[in-house]
């Protein structure tokens, strides 16, 4: 009895810690609301000044944003390591599932602490967010404690190290997310028109890169535009793409019809 007193209670205090924890100790150099950078010298905290860039706004709950990565996201991140562009990928808040919170933080804790398995744990955040949706199941993704313990499994599951997943904090992102979300929405990019949603794509920080209506196109678009030829893809069909998701005022009763909210509500 005593022993397993002790394994409850050393649970609990797992949970405690992760609970109560200094995002700026944390997030480290992405607490000021960064990007996660890719280049041809993988996970970077500084953008390479001589390549061009592509940013990726996001929610790791929006399912029009892991639609798209189901399709490109791993094209997108395998020509940023090529050294065709730096890809920042950029968290912000749209959506707003509880999910958003534990898996952008354990993001950035990977990105710091073991950024080779970085790229693979983005996609498979992605991934688990998309297969949920797709099954109208909101247990996890609408909880905050089950989504920080399912984002344990996850990383696990792409092989990042125990002693990094036991860093894992509950949410360490609401400043960052503030942050990050009110510098996207404050961009005046070129093209973005009045609309604003996730995903949203824009070219050295200047210039949006239209959606269309078809994710091979969107591919082949994003690739010219970068002067990529490639011509291996993730997707081979011809995919509508997703209606981008505008930014919700409360995010929490979005999972099972549609995450497209109009934000003047």
């Amino acid at each position: 009895v005593a022993a397993v007193g002790g394994v409850i209670w050393k649970q609990q205090a797992q949970v405690n810690a992760a609970r109560n924890v200094d995002a700026s100790d944390v997030l480290g150099i992405y607490a000021d609301g960064r990007p996660v950078i890719v280049n041809g010298n993988g996970v970077v905290t500084e953008a390479d000044p001589n390549l061009p860039t592509l940013t990726e706004y996001f929610d790791y709950t929006c399912h029009a944003c892991a639609d798209l990565d189901a399709y490109m996201g791993k094209d997108l991140t395998t020509w940023a390591a090529e050294g065709h562009y730096n890809i920042e990928l950029q968290p912000v808040i749209t959506v707003n599932m509880d999910y958003l919170k534990p898996a952008t933080s354990a993001s950035l804790v990977v990105a710091q602490k073991a950024p080779d398995k970085w790229v693979d744990f983005h996609h498979a955040l992605l991934a688990y967010f998309r297969a949920q949706f797709q099954a109208s199941n909101g247990t996890v993704v609408q909880n905050l404690d089950a989504s920080w313990k399912q984002v344990k499994v996850i990383a696990a599951e792409v092989g990042v190290p125990s002693d990094v997943i036991d860093t894992f904090p509950v949410n360490a992102v609401e400043d960052y997310l503030k942050a990050s979300t009110t510098a996207w929405q404050n961009a005046g990019y070129n093209g973005r028109g009045n609309g604003l949603g996730t995903p949203e794509l824009v070219k050295d920080h200047s210039t949006v890169i239209p959606l269309g209506t078809q994710l091979g196109e969107l591919r082949q678009s994003i690739a010219s535009a970068f002067g990529i030829t490639d011509s291996a893809s993730q997707g081979t069909t011809e995919t509508p793409v997703p209606e981008a998701t505008e930014p919700s005022q409360s995010g929490a009763d979005e999972a099972q019809s549609s995450e497209t909210t109009d934000s003047s509500n």
